[in-house]
């Protein structure tokens, strides 16, 4: 175990000793539910944010970042220092922690594939909300949950009148591109509109307060999640309320800008330049190829896309402490599970990339925090998965496994108990068809397709400098963690957005055709180890 939340060591002290496809109503409001007899089952909040870079907390002193929500969330049960997602790619993150399915026994790689229409197994999978609601769940969802092109696919999984879809206009869903006419015009910032269109900026404070007209979608799903919790429910219920920030574009009220100066911003220090230099060809290719960081770098706005980050980040938080509030003031306050989580991780110029889509310890960690009423408070230092969600849910609330497929998680019910504190088996990640990263305590193992390898040691190396797979010394070390490699590697599913160009932005660089032309030379490794002298001027 790791030691307690060093920023606020006397609260979290008292706190461990007080614990040793639907007709939808047109406003998105809830209808009656009949209910169900029988025992009362715990309920479930489970909220999810959208690509956090897991250091981007102040509960662990890592960052300056301001989330005093998620220390709340880590004072309340087990907050899992070393949390990561199955893939570093939304869809198929949130698949796999959906179905409980790696991205290896289904095929489910891309954001461009939609794993409810293909022919493979995985169309047949029964998702852990569906799941609660075939047993006697009422089953309720806010926003981001499923990959947003994909969402109309699980509707069912919902019970009709408890499901509001992410940037649906139709419910009164501000989507991004209506927030960008009330940007704050001085603050708009655009790096580069070839290479890197996105957005950032501050809109008035008059924003999410109390004017209905001017709700940032955020807003307004924690307000349906607070609505539905101060509902009288006579079922068990499981609610997911999905935000989307600090996920691009990232456009917040100026007073969550004004709580980091500019001036105060500096480089991460898990910045290293020329860090691309000892790994693989496709690595480098990956992380360079878009020239994303490049493009935050010559307009001079690192610092800014930084602050922007910290700044929506912040307003989540914020968000999710909202939400917390109306569940502690609730009647269901004493029976209800909370779990905590981000789809990815980012690279915030790390690596010269800006993105998620690659098997470094950035990409793949995640914010991961489960919270169950008796239990203990603690933070857990054993690497986990979001494939661990479903089994352990089930186990908490008594449910049986799901009939379709085979849940590839850890029951984590003995860890947050604090009968064993490791999980038991290192975690796979995994990026396109037979690219994997593993990760254990100490040691982070990637092989590519084609072998190549990267190995880093976390007790001297947590930024992932110095990739060591070419030291003799380490042999065994490559040896014994490749042993956790899958055995099998599930074919692609078939696109479901077969009208973008392979490699929009859709995270399908890494397939088997890349390899192929960088063996024979034909795609051109791009200048990874450029200096930036303005990055190496600042303070």
């Amino acid at each position: 175990m790791e030691t307690t939340l060093h920023r606020y060591p006397v609260l979290f002290a008292s706190l461990i000793a007080l614990t040793a496809t639907p007709a939808w109503p047109s406003s998105g409001d809830p209808e009656d539910v009949v209910p169900k007899s029988g025992p009362r089952q715990p309920n479930v909040l489970f909220i999810l944010i959208d690509d956090h870079p897991a250091h981007m907390v102040s509960l662990l002193d890592e960052s300056m970042v301001r989330t005093p929500n998620m220390e709340r969330l880590a004072a309340r049960g087990t907050w899992f220092s070393r949390g990561y997602n199955a893939a570093p790619v939304c869809a198929a993150s949130r698949a796999a922690f959906l179905t409980g399915v790696h991205p290896a026994n289904s095929g489910a790689y891309y954001n461009a594939q939609n794993w409810r229409r293909t022919s493979a197994p995985i169309a047949q999978a029964t998702t852990m909300q569906g799941h609660f609601r075939q047993h006697g769940y009422l089953t309720a969802g806010y926003g981001k949950i499923d990959h947003t092109p994909y969402q109309r696919e699980t509707l069912d999984d919902y019970t009709p009148g408890f499901r509001v879809l992410h940037r649906d206009r139709s419910q009164g869903i501000k989507t991004d591109a209506d927030l960008v006419p009330h940007i704050i015009p001085e603050t708009l910032r655009v790096p580069d509109p070839d290479y890197l269109a996105t957005r950032i900026g501050a809109l008035p404070d008059d924003w999410d307060r109390d004017d209905p007209t001017k709700l940032q979608e955020d807003t307004v799903h924690a307000d349906r999640t607070i609505k539905f919790l101060g509902m009288d429910h006579q079922q068990p219920f499981f609610v997911t309320c999905g935000f989307w920030r600090p996920h691009s574009e990232r456009i917040v009220p100026k007073r969550y800008f004004d709580l980091y100066p500019l001036e105060n911003v500096r480089i991460p220090e898990s910045y290293l330049p020329g860090d691309l230099e000892d790994v693989p060809a496709a690595a480098r290719w990956r992380a360079t190829k878009r020239g994303t960081h490049a493009a935050v770098v010559n307009s001079g706005l690192w610092r800014e896309y930084l602050r922007s980050y910290y700044a929506a980040t912040t307003y989540v938080d914020e968000q999710i402490g909202r939400v917390l509030d109306a569940l502690e003031s609730s009647a269901y306050a004493d029976n209800t599970i909370v779990i905590f989580a981000s789809d990815n991780g980012y690279n915030a110029g790390e690596k010269d990339m800006w993105a998620k889509f690659a098997l470094w310890e950035q990409t793949n960690r995640v914010v991961f925090a489960i919270s169950v009423p008796g239990l203990p408070v603690q933070m857990s230092s054993t690497p986990v998965s979001l494939l661990d969600i479903y089994p352990t849910l089930l186990a908490l609330c008594g449910l049986p496994a799901p009939g379709p497929q085979k849940l590839d998680g850890i029951d984590l019910t003995p860890v947050l108990k604090g009968e064993r504190a490791e999980r038991g088996q290192p975690v796979l990640s995994t990026f396109g068809q037979g690219n994997h990263s593993i990760r254990d305590e100490r040691f982070r193992y990637i092989r590519y397709r084609n072998g190549d390898e990267e190995l880093y040691d976390h007790f001297s190396d947590r930024h992932e400098w110095h990739n060591l797979a070419g030291n003799p010394a380490f042999a065994g070390i490559k040896s014994t963690m490749a042993g956790w490699l899958p055995k099998y590697n599930a074919p692609d599913i078939e696109p479901a957005m077969t009208d973008r160009p392979r490699g929009a932005w859709d995270g399908s660089e890494l397939r088997q055709d890349l390899f192929e032309l960088l063996e024979r030379g034909e795609v051109p490794v791009q200048n990874y180890n450029r200096v930036y002298q303005e990055v190496l001027n600042w303070p």
